[in-house]
């Protein structure tokens, strides 16, 4: 070989090697994350991105992900993902969709994982571009990837769920549920609750605040019109702030329209426009309560405890003509006479164990009756009525898993889809744990986010609501 062309040769060589290691540098430019949801799925996160003073030519823009962890681990190429490839412009924006199910390392999150963000520019794509420093975050995400659980109640019944869900007594009736992103006993996790707004990253590692209130109260009356025919269905699918979604359940799933659901309910002259309306006259219909000889119910009337034993008592199937002339063993108050057009109806309620004495053989018959008293009654309904179906006209029974389950089974006190910090349910009041079992599984309402207002007197509707919430069939 000349020395001409071992000259012309080496020159090449040094060329494209030149050419080689000048591809392999980083592009000029700054990339940041510009907004970042605290929460998302298991699934993607969409993040806000954007670069700035680029140099001319091809340059890609990269996001890196990674699991936090206390010492950190180096980025990894797997787990990268091509933003844009930008030509000739020194600045650019948009919003990427991080896909962690593609990713070697980020593809099994589970809720309450962190994922920590960072940006390149590069002229090379994820496999060959340079790594991150190991100390560069730009963004951090938590994961919250369970859909929120819940229950749902369908109007009072005697009929058990099935595959098909009960048809209503009348026309006009409640579809509640209550749902839960949180556990019900972890107490440091972090979820997303239910929102949908997204705020933007704050930099610490410590679980940020919900989107949205950790539980949600779905109030939904329905009513059928008057033309309703053929098969009906309502459902929900209930959603939590970082997009998790549960399949469509239903209340009722292609069921046909029966002639009783068309039919009005039973009513009042001065039930109209009440929020009680709908519990009243559904409960009415099924003969559970009953108004006065003047065709008036009085749902905001308050009512004394000798009122609420009778309420509570035909509410049980009871009429007059079926209580006791005397005071059973244990349900001899000195304040109830036999003559008190109350005593059989206080005997009765006494004797079934729904309602006690105030002590010192008490009963108090015309002082009003509480909020926290309603509870009670209700919580001693569950713990005595719940296996009895006869009773309670068959709407107290094993199907009833509100009652049976959840005030009395499995579920421990304080264990409820919602919980408050009540100030002013004292520690050992008789009505403390009825209380929380009522609000928790969404049978009473606080007066206040921080009130149960336990002794303040409660109304005959208040009353009828609970009462319809209680008998609810749950699913």
């Amino acid at each position: 070989m000349s020395k001409k062309i071992f000259t012309v040769l080496l020159l090449a060589v040094f060329m494209l090697a030149q050419f080689s290691i000048a591809s392999a540098v980083a592009v000029t430019g700054d990339a940041s994350i510009t907004a970042i949801p605290d929460f998302s799925s298991g699934t993607d996160v969409d993040l806000d991105w954007a670069a700035t003073g680029m140099a001319a030519g091809t340059k890609n823009i990269l996001v890196w992900g990674r699991e936090y962890a206390a010492v950190p681990v180096a980025y990894d190429p797997a787990d990268c993902q091509l933003i844009a490839t930008i030509i000739g412009t020194s600045d650019a924006s948009g919003t990427f969709t991080y896909d962690f199910t593609t990713t070697a390392n980020l593809n099994a999150l589970t809720t309450g994982d962190q994922v920590e963000f960072t940006l390149s520019v590069d002229d090379q794509t994820c496999a060959t571009a340079d790594v991150p420093a190991i100390d560069s975050v730009m963004g951090v995400n938590y994961v919250d990837a369970s859909a929120p659980f819940y229950i749902q109640g369908n109007p009072p019944s005697t009929t058990a769920v099935a595959a098909s869900l009960d048809t209503a007594a009348c026309n006009t009736f409640e579809y509640w549920a209550l749902g839960r992103d949180a556990s019900l006993i972890a107490t440091t996790e972090a979820y997303s609750g239910f929102g949908s707004w997204n705020p933007q990253v704050t930099g610490t590692f410590a679980p940020p605040a919900p989107m949205g209130p950790t539980s949600s109260l779905l109030s939904w009356t329905f009513a059928f019109p008057a033309t309703a025919t053929g098969a009906w269905s309502a459902s929900i699918a209930p959603e939590d702030a970082a997009g998790n979604i549960n399949p469509v359940d239903y209340y009722r799933n292609g069921v046909a329209v029966v002639p009783a659901e068309l039919e009005d309910c039973a009513t009042f002259s001065d039930i109209s426009g009440s929020d009680y309306e709908t519990y009243v006259r559904y409960l009415a219909t099924l003969g559970l309560i009953s108004g006065f000889a003047d065709g008036t119910f009085g749902p905001d009337n308050t009512l004394t405890r000798a009122e609420a034993s009778a309420l509570i008592e035909i509410s049980n199937g009871y009429d007059d003509t079926m209580l006791p002339t005397s005071a059973p063993a244990g349900c001899d108050f000195t304040d109830v006479a036999a003559t008190d057009w109350f005593s059989g109806w206080v005997w009765q309620a006494c004797d079934d164990g729904l309602m006690n004495g105030v002590g010192g053989g008490l009963f108090d018959p015309n002082n009003l009756l509480t909020r926290g008293q309603v509870v009670t009654i209700l919580n001693n309904v569950a713990t005595s009525y719940f296996a009895t179906p006869a009773l309670f006209g068959g709407y107290i029974a094993t199907n009833n898993i509100l009652l049976n389950t959840f005030f009395i089974g499995a579920y421990p006190v304080g264990y409820g889809f919602r919980q408050a910090a009540w100030t002013d349910v004292s520690v050992g009041a008789f009505y403390a744990t009825p209380v929380q079992k009522a609000y928790g599984w969404g049978v009473a309402e606080g007066t206040s986010d921080t009130t149960f207002s336990p002794d303040q007197a409660a109304t005959r509707g208040e009353f009828a609501k609970m009462l319809y919430r209680a008998l609810s069939i749950i699913n």
